[in-house]
């Protein structure tokens, strides 16, 4: 019981301390809030005294803002007035001005016109390499918005004027020149009237960029290159020589046409087989000419001899009817035609060989094209068609190749028509000959057999029925 009444007791003391406590703290509070308070309304009545300064500041600016909004209203009005005025008077101007010009004014559109049009010419214009910056005065006038004075009239005058006079004229001057590694120096160029300019024995046109004069990009062909020359080296004598009125364009076209020796390289692979085929069969046709040459020599020879000669066919014919010339006429005959048929090979060794070459060569260039048009359709899926440059390699390839097959097959053709012909006419020879020793056995048996009749009657009767009685069993 005793502890119990000494922990309400503690309770009570503490609870009557915190109270204490607390009350202490509320008086602390209301003092800080009244002294913020103060502080604030001494900053309220700080802050309206600097906002009554400062309105009365941007009060006075205000004022001196619309004071120059007013003038700048005055000063509008009294411009656009004046400005309503010159107009008036610009007009009134430009009518007498109008008035005054007459004929000038379609002087002045006659002068642009002639100018833009001459300008045009002038662009590119070989002369304009002697004489620099005309086109600058050119352009000028085409531009011009008022009227030409009478000094610059008779400038395009004397421009125009010297055009058509160095036109006919060959001349020749230093100027500029830039070289295949872009730098410049001076040189004597030659200037042929309005065509072409020559440098160094090189045609030159004029780049576009600098307006510098350059030489062609390619060498012209090996031909243009020569008249060239020829003309350069003899000034007396009348040489061919190549013009270009398109101002170097045609030039520049011609020496990008490919040579024989880039449009094999085109060919690739198959095109250099196709060479090799037709140099094989020349080759070959080569030789059998010869041989067939010599051979129709000895023939020649042989026909105007009678003695046997083995070194030729129509010879080793021969020796064979010596030979055999006591045999009868069948079995002289059938001598012969063996000769004659061991001899025809001989003669016509090479002439299939020929022809098959013949046959192969477009069929290559079949190929060539087919494996071309590969390469291009490759070229297309892989990269679209919009650089023809990716499929002008196959395209060139399948064109290239065809042309050189057919190239290859003419002449094979040709050559083996022609040894065909020759080796038929030596064959013929052979067997004319040969028929002829046949005809000439047959005929001496026959006068044979008449001295045999006229000496013995009745046996050749006998021997006449007998050889009819063999025929009849044959």
């Amino acid at each position: 019981m005793k502890l119990l009444m000494t922990l309400m007791g503690t309770l009570l003391t503490f609870f009557a301390l915190t109270n204490t406590a607390q009350a202490n703290n509320l008086d602390d509070l209301l003092q800080k809030v009244k002294s913020e308070q103060q502080q604030n309304h001494h900053k309220n009545v700080l802050r309206n005294d600097d906002f009554s300064k400062d309105l009365q500041y941007w009060q006075d600016k205000l004022a001196s803002a619309q004071a120059r909004l007013n003038l700048a209203k005055t000063q509008a009005g009294e411009k656009g007035a004046l400005f309503e005025d010159n107009e008036q008077t610009l007009t009134s101007l430009e009518t007498e001005l109008d008035l005054a010009k007459g004929n000038l004014g379609e002087l002045f559109g006659v002068v642009r016109q002639i100018s833009g049009e001459f300008a045009d010419s002038l662009k590119g214009s070989v002369i304009s390499a002697q004489y620099p910056q005309r086109d600058v005065f050119i352009d000028s006038l085409a531009e011009r918005k008022a009227l030409p004075s009478l000094s610059e009239l008779e400038q395009l005058w004397f421009i125009m004027q010297q055009e058509m006079t160095a036109s006919s004229k060959v001349t020749t001057f230093n100027t500029k020149v830039l070289n295949a590694s872009g730098v410049v120096s001076e040189k004597e160029v030659t200037r042929v009237g309005a065509f072409n300019l020559i440098a160094d024995k090189q045609y030159m046109v004029i780049n576009p960029e600098s307006n510098l004069l350059q030489p062609l990009s390619r060498p012209v062909p090996i031909n243009v290159q020569r008249t060239l020359n020829n003309w350069l080296d003899d000034s007396v004598q009348v040489n061919p020589f190549y013009f270009d009125p398109a101002k170097g364009d045609l030039l520049t076209i011609l020496s990008h046409t490919p040579t024989w020796t880039e449009r094999i390289k085109q060919g690739g692979s198959i095109g250099y087989l196709i060479i090799g085929v037709l140099f094989f069969g020349l080759l070959i046709a080569a030789l059998r000419f010869i041989t067939l040459g010599k051979e129709s020599i000895k023939i020649k020879q042989q026909l105007k001899q009678l003695e046997a000669n083995p070194n030729n066919a129509l010879g080793r014919i021969f020796a064979i009817y010596q030979t055999n010339k006591n045999q009868t006429t069948q079995v002289l005959e059938l001598k012969l035609e063996e000769a004659v048929l061991r001899e025809v090979p001989r003669l016509e060794r090479g002439s299939s060989v020929l022809k098959i070459l013949a046959a192969i060569a477009p069929m290559m260039g079949l190929l060539g094209t087919v494996t071309g048009m590969i390469g291009t359709f490759q070229s297309i899926t892989l990269f679209g068609t919009g650089d023809p440059k990716l499929m002008a390699g196959g395209i060139s390839m399948a064109l290239i190749t065809t042309v050189m097959g057919l190239v290859a097959a003419l002449p094979l053709l040709l050559i083996h028509s022609l040894l065909h012909s020759r080796a038929g006419s030596l064959i013929n020879i052979i067997e004319l000959q040969s028929s002829g020793l046949i005809a000439q056995q047959a005929e001496a048996e026959v006068n044979q057999q008449m001295q045999a009749i006229a000496k013995h009657p009745l046996a050749a009767k006998r021997s006449v029925n007998k050889l009819e009685t063999h025929d009849l069993v044959i």
